[in-house]
């Protein structure tokens, strides 16, 4: 792999802008495109990036929109790294929740997802080189109260990766999955609606049938950041299709 394009797809808030401050500081990052759905946080995040040796580009995309997949693949197809954070929640009881709401979860938690790493991958094939890190969560591996929806896709975006990342690692293209456990984000406060307070993401609560994260305390986007960087970078030349926990110990490793 060489220095180039980066893509970051979610950027305008949590991790997603966490991971574009990041990889902005990486000396692979030779031009920064910034995609998703908000485009005016998107635009001042840009402008805090920007520097003589850094053009960052914004990008329109709605990952629930396979055209606008298309488009954004089509406008950045050189792209050496790309990171997709983009991610949507709902919540409900197992027994309440309807068909729409899991449907559009999946389009764009596992569809969206998928689609732009396959988009991306096809790429990255023809050169034989690439990096994606896609972030999912540790909901995709260990039952959640509500998340039904979330859950499935992101337990189907971790499968389908994982697939394409062994299909493609012998053109040179690394895939791998970070799957976060409770982190400080826009999406932790839609969580919060389910839950006491914050603070029983970390304490545990047994009426909910959630366990202490052992290092005591929720993540932090910039965490997620640093991870997502180090798999994007040389450094992790030899890792595929991994899936990184960032959960503070709450698997307990399994």
């Amino acid at each position: 792999m060489t220095a180039g394009t980066t893509v970051v797809v979610g950027a305008a808030h949590g991790i997603g802008a966490a991971i574009a401050r990041r990889v902005a500081q990486e000396p692979w990052t030779t031009r920064l495109v910034l995609a998703g759905l908000s485009d005016g946080p998107m635009r001042d995040l840009a402008a805090t990036l920007q520097r003589d040796d850094l053009p960052v580009e914004v990008v329109h995309v709605d990952l629930a929109d396979e055209a606008s997949i298309a488009a954004l693949v089509a406008a950045s197809q050189q792209a050496e790294r790309v990171a997709i954070s983009a991610g949507i929640y709902n919540s409900a009881a197992a027994l309440d929740t309807t068909r729409e709401q899991i449907e559009s979860v999946l389009a764009v938690n596992l569809f969206g997802v998928f689609f732009t790493a396959q988009g991306y991958a096809r790429e990255m094939v023809k050169r034989r080189s690439g990096s994606i890190v896609a972030i999912g969560s540790i909901s995709g591996r260990f039952p959640r109260l509500g998340q039904v929806a979330y859950g499935v896709a992101k337990a189907g975006m971790r499968q389908a990766l994982r697939i394409l990342a062994l299909e493609t690692v012998p053109c040179g293209v690394r895939i791998n999955v970070i799957s976060p456990g409770p982190t400080e984000s826009d999406m932790l406060h839609k969580l919060m609606a389910d839950h006491p307070n914050v603070d029983t993401l970390a304490s545990g609560d047994l009426s909910v049938f959630r366990p202490a994260v052992p290092d005591a305390h929720v993540g932090r986007p910039e965490q997620v950041a640093a991870a997502t960087a180090f798999l994007l970078s040389p450094d992790a030349a030899h890792i595929a299709f991994h899936d990184l926990y960032i959960d503070g110990g709450e698997t307990l490793g399994v």
